[in-house]
């Protein structure tokens, strides 16, 4: 070999490791390791409770199988449980079968939020904004356990990464492929139809900015030929899908488990603003240790006057907002949605519960302002990732909430923070502020995923036994679907367990709080983490 071939083999190995993107398989490599630990546990919060997902998610029943298998009971889109059952397929059935596509799905979309912010900004922004949306207590615990949300969430990034691409490329051929992609999501979760309004509003925006005035006939063409290629292309998906389920359901919502009714309407539409407030306060929790970051990116924007003015509307309209939500949590919880913080408020008291609300409430509306006025920088890519969180946001509103799609929004809410936390750093007086808040990032949400993916493994094993016990000693139940046991084990639970007749049933399974009594409890099962008593798992007889 000679000098120059050798020098060129060298060459190549040099641009090859430096190409290595070694923040991304750091997290990546933190992500497999901090998950493995809990994959192996009894299913808990599974989404799919009903006979139809659960039997074939739990028992791996096969491909096949899971996609004749509508007929038993039908709520989500099947899209989740044709996956599982393929890995299933593939590796054998178990926990953690059942677990793996959410796992990779972490992992593809992690990988997404990288790219995005290496791509459209820089190296620094896409590992920063990788690492806020890994860490992200929410997003990394429904990372391994076998729900259809983080897979969605992976899907829905990719299709509004292509989305946003194309439109700016002005390519029809990648619209082609995210459209595909957005029929695909759809086939997860139906909300996947909720992000095309912001494609459609991006793909009008930026027609309208490269177009001259002149040109408005050719402006408005060009955008209904991109509408159309999304309309065109997930109404093929989708619409032969709804006509399966009718044809083999008899409906496409099996009623009780969708709450989607025409007097529900009103209900819907007043409900909201409190539940988009329920969302903001969950965002709030995800950026509030930026929020310092955030109002100090707007404060120069605003006179000081005006923010008297501001803090003078928006303190009594926050806790008027607050007040809704916990009136609403309380009277209409099943129509209104999910918006406990889980075992925290088993931990802590109600006053301090509402505080913190308060406090997350207002950090995400100012992390709303700064993003506003970070997106009327550029049309592109600033204003797409503004539309890209905003607009689905409000669309959800409309219908029942739930705490776990907040992680739908996160993606472009974390790239807006990582922005925000380098521009401090390299640009900002506030470089030593915007690094501790990091650091402290760093050190407390993983810590609260990792308590969280321990308290549901916690929690499969305590509804583990419970099931175990009832079946073992012929004990008659409810099958009830809102029971807060039996969401975690009714697949566990023997079927002749659940008389048809009411006249039947002796007992019943409930979760009770730390302090409640359990002197009539014919079985206790505690759920601790780490030694803390959480809650109680009983058996208790009805009379």
């Amino acid at each position: 070999m000679s000098f120059f071939e050798h020098s060129s083999v060298d060459s190549s190995i040099k641009r090859l490791i430096t190409s290595i993107h070694w923040p991304l398989f750091v997290l990546i490599g933190i992500g497999i390791i901090g998950h493995s630990m809990f994959l192996s546990a009894p299913f808990v919060n599974l989404e799919y409770i009903y006979q139809q997902s659960a039997e074939l998610v739990t028992s791996g029943q096969g491909f096949k199988r899971s996609l004749l298998h509508l007929f038993e009971g039908f709520n989500n889109p099947l899209g989740n449980t044709l996956v599982i059952a393929g890995v299933q397929g593939i590796i054998g059935g178990s926990e953690l079968s059942s677990r793996l596509p959410s796992l990779v799905s972490w992992l593809i979309c992690v990988s997404m939020v990288y790219l995005i912010g290496c791509r459209w900004w820089s190296l620094s922004v896409g590992a920063l904004a990788a690492t806020i949306i890994g860490f992200s207590p929410l997003f990394w615990v429904y990372g391994g356990i076998a729900y259809p949300d983080v897979p969605f969430t992976a899907l829905i990034t990719i299709t509004m990464f292509l989305a946003g691409f194309a439109t700016y490329r002005n390519s029809l051929r990648w619209h082609l492929l995210a459209a595909l992609l957005l029929g695909l999501s759809t086939l997860f979760r139906y909300n996947g139809i909720l992000f095309f309004p912001a494609i459609a509003i991006y793909v009008a925006l930026q027609m309208y900015t490269t177009h001259s005035s002149n040109d408005i006939n050719n402006w408005k063409s060009d955008t209904l030929k991109v509408w159309l290629v999304y309309i065109v292309v997930c109404g093929t998906i989708v619409i032969p899908y709804l006509l399966w389920t009718q044809q083999v359901l008899g409906m496409v919502f099996r009623p009780g488990f969708v709450l989607v009714a025409p007097t529900d309407i009103i209900f819907h539409v007043a409900a909201s603003v409190p539940r988009l407030g329920g969302y903001l306060i969950w965002l709030g929790a995800f950026v509030l240790p930026f929020t310092f970051l955030t109002f100090e990116h707007i404060r120069v924007r605003i006179k000081r006057p005006s923010l008297f003015m501001v803090a003078a509307i928006l303190i009594p309209l926050n806790v008027a907002i607050i007040g809704a939500v916990h009136y609403l949590e309380i009277t209409s919880g099943e129509l209104f949605g999910e918006m406990a913080f889980g075992w925290l408020e088993r931990l802590l008291p109600t006053f301090i519960i509402v505080v913190m609300r308060f406090v997350f409430l207002t950090a995400s509306e100012v992390a709303v302002v700064g993003l506003i006025v970070w997106g009327r920088q550029k049309v592109w890519p600033n204003a797409f990732m503004v539309l890209w969180l905003l607009v689905p946001l409000l669309t959800h509103s409309f219908y029942r909430m739930s705490q776990r799609y907040v992680m739908f929004f996160l993606p472009p809410l974390a790239v807006y923070m990582a922005w925000l936390v380098v521009k401090s750093v390299t640009l900002s007086k506030h470089r030593t502020t915007a690094i501790a808040l990091c650091i402290v990032y760093m050190i407390i949400y993983p810590s609260i995923g990792l308590f969280t993916s321990a308290y549901y493994s916690a929690e499969g094993h305590a509804s583990a036994d419970i099931a175990e016990y009832v079946n073992e000693n012929k004990i008659n139940i409810a099958a009830s679907r809102h029971n807060p046991v039996l969401t975690n084990s009714f697949y566990l639970i023997d079927e002749s367990r659940f008389p048809e007749s009411d006249l039947s049933i002796n007992h019943r399974v409930a979760a009770l709080g730390r302090y409640e009594d359990i002197e009539n409890a014919i079985y206790v099962r505690d759920v601790r983490v780490i030694g803390l008593l959480i809650k109680r798992y009983v058996v208790l007889p009805l009379s």
